[in-house]
């Protein structure tokens, strides 16, 4: 797990219903909460946090951090849950044994629940190897911070990260909140849909602005008509510069 560098995702997958249930509403999502667990690869700890919830439509959604890797936010490309056992599904990039290019892959985490509800016992697996990795529950929600007044860098923004034979589209959401700025992130290249930022910051003095995934930051600055950000990413063995445009709302409902 330690070659992680950029993992991928997709938000949003219907929960099984719970036997006897009816459906004219989203059942409650008894895991919604923060889980964290130990994962062992070759003698060395990883340590894990598993934050599951769900959205405004009553689909399961689950982010992933690796603290000691530095890695926060990462949500999973798919799942399941029936009552009893979690499926978990993560898409990543690997890089090769030169460290020279990364290679798309998945793994998942299968766990069965305990019966109060507070305990995952599972294993992770990848296309070649598995580990053991239980999680226990930290807590029973996850909070949603209330909205805040929009900052002038409040909005949807797109730009193209330019690999010379192809182009990947990038798209930032911002928004104020009581808690201060969030940002999550779409690549639809990639199957990337809603991964959070574990850090932002805006100086309207100076209309800087930073944007972190852990090892990957956005940073730059945003145009003086508050049209445009020109950022430069940088994550290990990889740097771009890329200008994101404002978005208008018909632009976005035609993503």
């Amino acid at each position: 797990m330690k070659e992680l560098i950029l993992p991928a995702l997709l938000l949003g997958w219907t929960l099984h219903p719970l036997a006897g249930q009816s459906q004219p509403s989203p059942p409650a999502f008894p895991l919604a909460g923060d889980w964290q667990g130990d994962l062992q690869i070759k003698g060395e700890v990883h340590h894990l946090v598993l934050h599951l919830n769900t959205n405004a439509e009553g689909k399961m959604t689950a982010l992933e951090d690796f603290p000691d890797e530095n890695s926060y936010g990462w949500p999973a490309i798919g799942g399941s849950f029936d009552g009893s056992h979690l499926t978990l599904r993560f898409a990543t990039w690997t890089l090769n044994s030169e460290g020279t290019a990364a290679y798309p892959s998945v793994y998942s985490y299968d766990a069965t629940v305990s019966p109060s509800d507070t305990e995952l016992t599972g294993v992770i697996k990848d296309p070649k190897e598995s580990w053991p990795l239980n999680c226990k529950r930290l807590t029973w929600q996850v909070k949603t911070p209330k909205p805040a007044p929009p900052t002038p860098v409040d909005g949807d923004w797109a730009g193209f990260e330019d690999w010379g034979n192809n182009k990947v589209q990038k798209i930032f959401h911002i928004s104020n909140t009581e808690d201060g700025l969030r940002a999550y992130l779409d690549v639809p290249h990639e199957q990337i849909k809603g991964a959070l930022a574990h850090t932002v910051s805006y100086d309207a003095a100076t209309r800087n602005i930073s944007i972190s995934f852990g090892a990957t930051v956005y940073s730059g600055k945003m145009t003086a008509d508050g049209m445009a950000l020109d950022i430069t990413m940088v994550e290990p063995h990889f740097h771009y510069v890329i200008r994101f445009e404002r978005l208008t709302a018909k632009q976005m409902v035609t993503k």
